[in-house]
This record gives structure tokens, C-alpha cells and sequence, in this order.
């Protein structure tokens, strides 16, 4: 049974986008998530955008707001000017990335700059009390070279102090399922949270796939092929639905939703999992 959701949102970039995002948060905060989070654009970008967001959040409703924080293109001094930004805002909860190059080339660390997400989970701990989240790749990072390396870099962000995993997408529930039996069957005991990505194009999610390494199913094609507009926003839905419930039969109890800053698809995944609206939170 899902007990808890949460919800991703990135910063928009234009001021129609921006209504439409307070739109959708407006709708989606009365779902009582444990937790939403706003991310970085590749290579740092929007940065500012983030923490404004993250303030008005945090000011404005009674949401537990988690901010993104990733290595790119930032010196030490950067990072920490970033994470005294967000303390003094009332973040209590930030997503500590690497981060992808704008380019999503190799990564290349700042010259004063941290190396990877190990470092950043230590250099936020040692702040104070701030809860961390760290990523984790059901099908492996393009750059991984194998699961024991894997799971080795995942202990070393657990031994840094990092509180809970979220996961990457994965169009296979299996795959889910297996990361998180690996982990624990290593000693990883920290909470292992599936992110399940909302479609709102089948052809827009197999570009972002292939470009970040994760496997698409022939039956996408099929549907790009052969569905329409109309159809496809239908399967989407019922996939997302599907894939929730088939994690929760595996004993997962909280999900991750990239939300593509959309509302409607969300309050009816939610609804089939048994989350309704409520009032309380604004």
C-alpha cells in the first residue's frame, strides 16, 4: 500500500509557465504530499528561479519544500552561499545531484568546485541538521561502470549521511524491484523511494530517455505510431496508475512523481492510489 507521494516541479521559464506552475501547486499541495521538491536546470541554470520558488513555497503554504542543490559549475564558496540562502528561507530538506553538464557531456568539476554528490552530502551535513536526499539508477548511470560500483558509491553517499534515495524513472517495475533488493541485500538501509515519471508525450519521453541511458520498450513505438493525441494522454495515465500499483504489491510504501509541473494527470494517479484532496495545507 502507497502511503506517502511527493512531487517534483522544475522552474519555469517563462511567466505564462509560472501561472500555470501556482496553478497545478495550488491544485496538487490539497493531496497532503510528504514532501515536494524544485530542481536545477542542466548545468546550474535556473538557479535563481529555484530558490525564489522555494521561498515563496515555504512562506506561503505548509508544504515540506525540498530544494535541489547540485555540483556544476559552482565553487565551495557558491555552494555554500546557496545553502545558507536556503537555511535562512526554511529549507530543511535539499536533493544533493552532481548534476549533468548543460550539454550533458562529461562531467567537469568546478577547479574550486566539489568532485561529486559523496562530497556535496557531506559539505551539507556538516551545516547542520538538514535531511538529504541522493539519486539512485534502477538501470544504472550511463557512466557506471557495473552494479558492485554502483552500489559501493550508493553506501559511500549513505555513509556521508544521506537520509533517503530517489530513484531515476524506469518504464519496467522490475527494475525498481531489483535495485532495491540489491541495495538491501548489501547493507543499504536507508528508504529507497521509486520517482515515477508522468507522460505527456510518448515521443518527448523516448528523446529524454535515450539521451539519459534508460531503456525504451518497443511498445512506445508502437504507440507513437499508432495512437492519437487523445489516446495517448489515456494510456499514459493508465500506465502511471499501473506501474504505482504494481510497486505497491512489492511492498513499496512511498512514490515519487516528476510531475512535469502538470496537475491533472496527478490528481487522478493520485486518486486511484487513495490519496483525495484536502484544505489544510495553504
Amino acid at each position: 500500500m502507497i502511503k506517502d507521494i511527493s512531487f517534483e516541479f522544475f522552474p519555469p521559464r517563462t511567466e505564462k509557465m509560472e501561472q500555470k506552475l501556482k496553478q497545478n501547486i495550488e491544485v496538487l499541495i490539497k493531496l497532503s504530499p510528504r514532501f515536494v521538491s524544485i530542481t536545477y536546470g542542466a548545468g546550474g541554470t535556473t538557479r535563481q528561479k529555484t530558490h525564489e520558488i522555494v521561498s515563496q513555497l515555504i512562506k506561503e503554504t505548509k508544504l515540506n519544500v525540498a530544494a535541489h542543490l547540485t555540483c556544476v559549475n559552482a565553487s565551495i564558496n557558491e555552494i555554500d552561499e546557496v545553502i545558507e540562502n536556503y537555511i535562512n528561507a526554511g529549507v530543511r530538506h535539499i536533493v544533493a545531484l552532481r548534476g549533468d553538464m548543460k550539454d550533458l557531456g562529461q562531467f567537469i568539476p568546478h577547479p574550486q568546485g566539489l568532485n561529486n554528490s559523496i562530497e556535496l552530502v557531506t559539505h551539507i551535513k556538516d551545516k547542520g541538521d538538514i535531511k538529504v536526499s541522493i539519486s539512485g539508477y534502477p538501470e544504472q548511470h550511463p557512466e557506471s561502470q557495473g552494479i558492485a560500483t554502483d552500489v559501493n558509491f550508493i553506501k559511500s553517499k549513505v555513509d556521508a549521511g544521506a537520509d533517503q534515495i530517489i530513484t531515476q524513472f524506469s518504464f519496467q517495475a522490475d527494475n525498481y524491484i531489483n535495485y532495491r533488493d540489491t541495495l538491501v541485500n548489501k547493507g543499504v538501509n536507508i528508504p529507497i523511494i521509486p520517482g515515477i515519471m508522468l507522460i505527456k508525450s510518448f515521443k518527448g519521453i523516448k528523446n529524454m530517455s535515450n539521451k539519459i541511458g534508460i531503456k525504451v520498450p518497443n511498445w512506445v513505438d508502437n504507440i507513437i505510431e499508432n495512437e492519437t493525441e487523445e489516446d495517448q494522454k489515456i494510456i499514459a495515465e493508465d500506465f502511471a496508475k499501473t506501474q504505482s500499483e504494481d510497486l505497491a504489491k512489492n511492498g513499496f510504501e512511498q512514490l515519487h512523481f516528476y510531475t512535469l509541473n502538470e496537475s491533472e494527470i496527478m490528481i487522478n494517479i493520485s486518486n486511484h492510489l487513495g490519496f483525495q484532496t484536502k484544505n489544510n495545507i495553504a
